[in-house]
């Protein structure tokens, strides 16, 4: 992207962070536009891979995917050894995220799975994967809260509340 956001596209991804279903209408009363500048605003986001899609958001009980957990893993160096994790965890699809991190570990990836047992058979096909050394379990006992990107923000320019995490959850 090679232009900055400024406060009305700010507002617009705020809008379609917490209800990416909102009509134009109702979002260019939000940000005081006209529905035709919102629609052009919302496309050159689109355009310039500041929204990257739109999603429901789903609740992981409903889909048998009530168990949560982060998994720490750690493998050797080497562009291609990162290259056979990458693809390995591609093709799980209880596999939401995978980050690469600083530190003793090289990557921290979410899963979610229907129970333990799933859980542990996971962790047997992770484990299998070549590069992989080892792996650390943390499960969720419970979820607080989990918050898109920019949800936040709202209270943090108001000052009503504390500022979200950096990362946005």
């Amino acid at each position: 992207m090679s232009r900055r956001l400024d406060d009305t596209d700010r507002a617009l991804l705020r809008a379609l962070t917490t209800d990416g279903r909102r009509t134009l209408r109702a979002l260019a009363k939000d940000v005081e536009l006209s529905e035709p500048a919102v629609r052009e605003r919302i496309q050159r986001l689109e355009r310039d891979q500041v929204i990257t899609g739109y999603r429901a958001a789903v609740a992981p009980e409903s889909v048998d995917a009530a168990t949560a957990a982060f998994i720490a893993l750690r493998f050797g160096p080497g562009e291609d050894v990162r290259s056979a994790v990458d693809e390995a965890l591609r093709r799980e699809p209880c596999v939401l995220e995978a980050h690469q991190v600083a530190g003793d570990d090289c990557y921290l990836i979410k899963v979610r799975v229907a129970s333990t047992g799933e859980l542990a058979d996971l962790l047997d096909r992770v484990r299998a994967i070549p590069p992989i050394q080892s792996t650390g379990t943390t499960i969720v006992l419970r979820t607080i809260f989990e918050r898109p990107l920019l949800a936040g923000d709202a209270e943090r320019t108001r000052g009503d509340g504390p500022a979200p995490a950096a990362n946005g959850g």
